[in-house]
């Protein structure tokens, strides 16, 4: 699907969609680099997803190492390391956290304080869970409960097959660490826990269905309720902290992006180590065109912030134009951004246009929120 954005697939290749893109690669045409943060499963992720783009041969590994850059400058670009950023994110959690804190039912007043940007998927969350308290009370009961049947399935661990090589046991360890963290000995709970309960959940919906499916299903679903409010609140409740926090996050990658869109606009080739002769080439419908490429894989806060800069940042004078009317909609609504979320900024240029024309060159952006499960 990521092949057939892409131009070509002429003559030949009209009946297959995708290896336009393919074809266009293998004839150096298509200018090509992958960036990762230096998160581990980030790296992998890049690096299986470049093996399948190009539909490569051989090992992650390989892949890894001679097509994914992991140096100090995509470090820069792709983790958080900047202290101001984490002692505004830690004001924020302290914030929110203590909102959620609270024994009160909600009320309009509770959903104008914790969502003031009027998100309709976060609002539907709260009203969805009622009492924060009682939600988590909840939770952590549907949590014991599940540590009572995996006790008993303990002794039968050897006739019980997990995913990816997963012992019963290590299962066990996994929630009996979760719920031992969640809830405190003077019955506060600690609502960071709270994406990793819903993580995990998550995993086992996936993966272990056949292991105590109903107990985990009604885990799921009460912590997505949870997790919905949680997660993107933690990167700013409101929209000046949203913008505050995306800036400093992805000030860098931002940079980056602007950097690549100045080099096609300008068609430089500082970088660029083969590229096709249009003079010289044999076999080629259309030898001068060439396509610059750069893909970015990064952690969840580079996502959830980019995404807030999406909303908030003022990057168009008119987001439909450049996200369409659909995509606007999908990034203000949509509850969660799961793994291979996507944000691709696409530059067209229109050769019929003058040089000087402000029409020549049109970005649009489009938007994925990833692998759904709900």
């Amino acid at each position: 699907a990521f092949r057939c954005m892409y131009p070509g697939g002429e003559g030949e290749y009209a009946s297959l969609p995708g290896s336009g893109f393919l074809r266009l690669h293998s004839t150096y045409r298509h200018d090509l680099k992958v960036y990762a943060s230096d998160e581990g499963r980030v790296q992998m992720t890049a690096a299986a997803f470049t093996k399948g783009l190009l539909e490569l041969e051989g090992n992650l590994a390989s892949v890894l190492v001679h097509l994914v850059k992991r140096d100090a400058v995509a470090t820069a670009m792709l983790d958080v390391s900047c202290a101001n950023v984490e002692e505004v994110l830690a004001e924020v959690k302290e914030r929110l956290h203590t909102i959620l804190k609270s024994s009160e039912d909600v009320t309009d007043d509770t959903i104008a304080k914790l969502v003031p940007t009027g998100i309709s998927s976060q609002e539907k969350a709260i009203r969805l869970v009622k009492n924060f308290k009682g939600a988590c009370s909840t939770l952590w009961g549907k949590i014991t409960l599940l540590m009572t049947s995996l006790r008993q399935m303990l002794p039968l661990k050897r006739d019980v097959v997990l995913y990816h090589e997963e012992t019963l046991m290590m299962m066990y360890n996994r929630w009996d660490k979760l719920e031992k963290d969640f809830r405190s000995h003077d019955g506060e709970f600690d609502i960071s826990k709270i994406p990793d309960i819903y993580d995990s959940a998550k995993y086992d919906l996936l993966h272990n269905r056949h292991v105590c499916l109903s107990i985990v299903a009604a885990i799921y679903t009460c912590a997505m309720h949870l997790a919905d409010i949680v997660v993107p609140q933690e990167y700013g409740i409101t929209a000046e902290e949203k913008l505050k926090i995306a800036t400093q996050v992805c000030r860098p990658l931002l940079k980056k992006i602007c950097s690549d869109l100045h080099h096609t606009l300008n068609d430089e080739v500082s970088d660029i180590i083969h590229r096709l002769d249009p003079m010289s080439s044999e076999g080629v419908i259309s030898p001068e065109r060439h396509v610059r490429t750069r893909l970015y894989f990064t952690s969840e806060s580079h996502v959830h912030t980019m995404v807030n800069i999406l909303k908030y940042g003022g990057l168009f004078e008119d987001p439909e134009e450049a996200m369409g009317k659909e995509g606007v909609l999908k990034i203000s609504s949509t509850p969660e951004l799961n793994y291979m979320t996507q944000i691709v900024f696409l530059l067209y240029e229109d050769t019929q246009e003058p040089p000087d024309s402000p029409h020549r060159y049109t970005v649009s952006v489009r938007f994925s929120p990833g692998a759904k499960y709900r």
